[in-house]
């Protein structure tokens, strides 16, 4: 199952890659420097792996270079707009807050972000999500838990269409062809009975998270501007982290090539975990061929889209909305590993019964 590979990869690289692909779970959860110095880390880890699979040339440089741009600029955008016309952006916000309480508001904001991230960047509905937490008081493990809720439902919403992010893309046009003949509307059409009903369930964790704001939830219009710079600043971390990314998932490419494309759908669903350190869109450009069963696209995707958000460098919201909320890797890990492990256990059951 997925493309043939070009060459035999040699055990010694799969080895090394092995070794680089647990360093990369293992330091950000166990060491404070890298815990602050992530996306560095991230960049260090990636040209490793690029080292050790051989794949540096000026093209993947400047591929490299440019891939975040795209990211990087809905970021300083959005920030400008947000520091500038806040005041009036967020009076609408606060009729919303004050007309429900708290867990309401907080479970339809979730849903809402899930249900629309297929129509936009999921870097946009990311940066929604943390505006909102910023001018809303509350304490810090609720909000880290409502960022993650959210970040899952934002990342599971954006496989519905192939707008929002690669993901969706890759998976339309790889199936673009007989049998499925993917149009725009396939993922919607096929996958959406199976995210819904999550995303709702994040919704109900979010507001469940918000319980103890009570009903008179303190909000407020930022009167100090973020300065330029410190958006500038902001968005060039967020830069590094998408770079870091593409560097990473290419490097550990051979190794995911050797150990994934062989799996059937029940082990590709567990195997594709390490959607929590390779970007969903190269897994699912590795793992697919025009003739999969749709069991075992299910299987596939679901995995993906469920496993993702486990680790702040998993999914790109997760990315975004941490960054600007300041939510450290193990602050984010101690929440999303279990939802994600819960999530994982409930599609699973689901899939061998109604599959």
């Amino acid at each position: 199952m997925g493309m043939a590979l070009e060459a035999q990869i040699p055990l010694w690289m799969n080895l090394s890659l092995a070794i680089v692909a647990l360093n990369l779970l293992v330091w950000p959860l166990v060491s404070r420097w890298v815990e602050s110095h992530l996306e560095l880390f991230l960049l260090l880890v990636g040209a490793v792996a690029v080292t050790v699979s051989g794949n540096w040339s000026w093209a993947f440089i400047k591929e490299t270079l440019a891939y975040p741009i795209n990211v990087a600029f809905i970021v300083i955008v959005i920030s400008v707009i947000f520091n500038n016309y806040s005041r009036y952006i967020f009076r609408v916000l606060f009729v919303f807050f004050r007309a429900l309480e708290p867990r309401y508001s907080f479970a339809l904001l979730i849903f809402a972000l899930g249900v629309t991230s297929s129509l936009v960047s999921v870097t946009v509905s990311a940066l929604i999500l943390a505006e909102v937490l910023k001018v809303v008081n509350l304490e810090k493990d609720a909000t880290v838990k409502i960022t993650v809720f959210a970040c899952y439902a934002i990342g599971l919403g954006a496989i519905l269409t192939p707008l929002a992010e690669p993901l969706g893309l890759v998976v339309t046009k790889a199936l673009s062809g007989p049998p499925h003949y993917a149009d725009f509307f396939f993922l919607f059409r096929h996958f959406f009975g199976w995210i819904a009903p999550a995303i709702v369930c994040l919704a109900v964790a979010g507001g469940y998270a918000a319980r103890h704001a009570g009903t008179t939830l303190q909000m407020h219009i930022r009167e100090d501007k973020e300065t330029y710079s410190s958006m500038l600043h902001r968005t060039l971390h967020i830069y590094m982290f998408v770079a870091a990314l593409h560097l990473i998932s290419t490097g550990l490419r051979p190794l995911a090539q050797s150990t994934i494309v062989h799996l059937g759908g029940k082990v590709l669903f567990f195997a594709n975990m390490v959607s929590v350190i390779i970007d969903n869109a190269t897994l699912a450009a590795i793992e697919i061929v025009s003739n999969i069963s749709l069991a075992d696209l299910t299987y596939m995707l679901v995995g993906l889209v469920a496993f993702g958000s486990m680790l702040v460098q998993g999914n790109l919201p997760n990315i975004v909305a941490a960054e600007k909320l300041g939510i450290k890797s193990r602050e984010w890990a101690r929440v999303a590993v279990p939802t994600g492990l819960a999530l994982m256990g409930g599609y699973f059951i689901c899939l061998v019964l109604f599959n």
